[in-house]
């Protein structure tokens, strides 16, 4: 993918959650909700992991930008603001 013009390279996991905020812009997604989305429904870890992939995502597609664009909501889950 890119951002601007600049190339981002994402693993195949961050892709999917990534698409799953971009289609949803301004809604708040719960943990659960990008678990079954980007998981497979036999994933019996904990929530944990959508939190490691969210930091995943900021450390490619927003800091090395200047950007804050993936919100997190405390005790709900996360949100895109305008890319």
């Amino acid at each position: 993918m890119t951002r601007g013009d600049t190339e981002v390279k994402l693993s195949p996991k961050g892709f999917t959650l990534l698409e799953l905020l971009m289609r949803r812009p301004g809604e708040v997604l719960s943990r659960s909700e990008m678990l079954e989305h980007a998981w497979d429904f036999a994933y019996d870890g904990d929530s944990n992991v959508v939190d490691v992939y969210i930091r995943y995502l900021r450390d490619k597609v927003d800091r090395p930008f200047g950007r804050e664009s993936i919100k997190t909501v405390w005790g709900v889950g996360y949100r895109l603001m305008n890319a």
